[in-house]
């Protein structure tokens, strides 16, 4: 089968890909012990994000790896990723910047937390360096200050859909570049890959590329999870699931691009 989608890469006048939760680095954070009873013990709710960020700054280069065979394999190719993984390394891979969108955010910016205003801003290093001691038992979080937004006084939190006011002026511009990228698939070969999409965001990969496929009679789309790659009745004849984990995929297909 992966030979097979290989070649369908090589054929196809674009292709699109998907990127879920479980190609996200936080996935796998959330199973570590350590973190897990840290998360139990703290009592400011605030930390706990910022030891995702700091986390996913320390164990980046395997995932960056697979997004280096990824970039590699879709050389030459006319492409977009749509990815809801908060990880944001794919911002730091080989993959060209205006050929993605990350509508769910990341870890890269802080907004205000009530909205007062659209500016994002950076993370305070001496904030990462705080809680990386705490992390490592070498503060207690009583000594660690949230940082707070310049304007109104209300606590950062980092520029993402997990923020209760999210501030999606981070990713709009890139949305409105998908969107009329996606008009040029109109009755073109296009190869969709969906990697590691589970159901937590459908509105946003799962279904708009089952209808891309529906309507598309030259559309093979190419569902790859663990779990959840069961393909619906209505495209079974150009969709294909495949029970496979994120990165072993990405591994294998390189091998034949």
């Amino acid at each position: 089968m992966v030979e097979y989608i290989a070649e369908k890469i090589k054929k196809a006048d674009l292709v699109l890909v998907g990127l879920g939760e479980e190609a996200d680095m936080l996935t796998d954070l959330k199973k570590n012990l350590h973190y897990q009873n840290l998360a139990q013990k703290l009592d400011k709710a605030w930390i706990l994000p910022f030891v995702n960020k700091m986390k996913i700054d320390e164990e980046s280069a395997k995932r960056m790896e697979l997004y280096h065979l990824l970039s590699e394999g879709l050389q030459k190719k006319n492409y977009f990723v749509v990815s809801v993984c908060m990880d944001g390394r794919i911002h730091q891979s080989g993959l060209e910047q205006e050929r993605i969108v990350t509508p769910c955010g990341g870890y890269e910016k802080l907004q205000c937390s009530e909205g007062c205003n659209a500016d994002l801003y950076d993370v305070p290093k001496e904030v990462m360096e705080q809680v990386k001691l705490l992390f490592y038992g070498e503060r207690q979080e009583q000594e660690l200050q949230e940082p707070v937004c310049p304007k109104c006084g209300r606590p950062l939190v980092f520029n993402n859909v997990d923020a209760f006011h999210y501030v999606e002026e981070g990713y709009l511009e890139q949305w409105a570049v998908y969107k009329k990228w996606l008009q040029g698939t109109v009755n073109k070969e296009v190869c969709l890959l969906e990697i590691g999409v589970g159901m937590k965001y459908p509105t946003v990969i799962r279904w708009p590329f089952e209808k891309i496929v529906f309507y598309n009679k030259k559309a093979e789309l190419f569902r790859v999870h663990s779990r959840l790659y069961q393909i619906s009745e209505e495209i079974k004849e150009r969709g294909h699931g495949i029970c496979e984990k994120p990165e072993d995929f990405i591994k294998e297909l390189s091998k034949m691009l």
